[in-house]
């Protein structure tokens, strides 16, 4: 059952604007995203900012915003978090594919890659395929086919 606080919450606020994350080396990452997904940054990006360099990606509406900090330690799957599954921990994201031939295409860039071992699962008839990318968050993909 809905609370009326949860209520008012759900009216007053229309979407997600952005969700960031950190690494400790911006060129890395941003080489990586475009290797394996084709991203980009938007205009503007990478650029120095008071609390780092830092790069904003639209993905779908909203805003992945990534900040360099050199003193940051990779995130590892194992470190204190609570997981989901296996390696997968509370504080990923999942990026959506929304067709068949894109998802094999970075299906094959991430094995490539050495950032999964292409092993998609079935996830309530969706394919999901976890991925760890360089600073080692532990992300996925996921492709829900048409009915």
């Amino acid at each position: 059952m809905l609370t009326n606080a949860y209520r008012l919450a759900m009216a007053l606020v229309s979407s997600v604007h952005h969700i960031a994350t950190a690494t400790n080396d911006l060129d890395r990452f941003v080489a990586f995203y475009k290797d394996a997904f084709d991203l980009d940054p938007l205009p503007g990006f990478p650029m120095d900012s008071p609390v780092g360099r830092m790069a904003f990606y639209d993905l779908g509406g909203v805003q992945v915003q990534i900040v360099e900090d050199g003193d940051i330690e990779p995130a590892l799957a194992d470190s204190p978090a609570v997981l989901l599954q296996k390696n997968l921990r509370v504080d990923h994201f999942t990026l959506r594919i929304d067709s068949a031939e894109a998802f094999e295409t970075v299906k094959n860039n991430l094995v490539r890659l050495g950032a999964s071992d292409g092993n998609a699962t079935d996830f309530r008839g969706a394919d999901l395929l976890a991925f760890t990318d360089p600073d080692g968050h532990v992300m996925e993909v996921i492709h829900t086919p048409a009915d």
